[in-house]
């Protein structure tokens, strides 16, 4: 049976000096893996020119037995828990990016073209 946090989990979250920083992750409906930073507050604006910024890393279903197998894990949906332990804090989105790189697991990210 799911709970709620088998299906996503929030892997940090700070508001400090008029700065957000989330990051999450979770299973699409279709099976995916989808990360999501995303930052708010006059650092992003001034670094990105809007606020909120958003990134996302997408991991199609049928890239994911590496990752499960990294992890020991039988069930996609058992990814976002693992990953509430093995990856926190505010850079857990660069790592865990570097865990994809080194497993040599395909993923897409997804971002706004900074409109200059």
């Amino acid at each position: 049976m799911l709970d709620l946090f088998d299906c996503g989990a929030m892997l940090f979250e700070s508001d400090q000096d008029e700065e957000v920083l989330r990051i999450e992750c979770a299973m699409t409906p279709e099976g995916a893996l989808e990360v999501m930073q995303e930052s708010d507050g006059p650092l992003t604006e001034w670094c990105f020119e809007e606020t909120p910024h958003r990134i996302e890393a997408v991991v199609e279903p049928a890239e994911l037995d590496a990752l499960m197998e990294y992890f020991h894990v039988d069930e996609p949906y058992q990814l976002p828990a693992i990953l509430r332990l093995e990856y926190t804090g505010y850079d857990c989105f660069l790592r865990l990016r570097a865990l994809l790189r080194r497993l040599a697991v395909p993923y897409t990210v997804l971002e706004a073209a900074i409109a200059r």
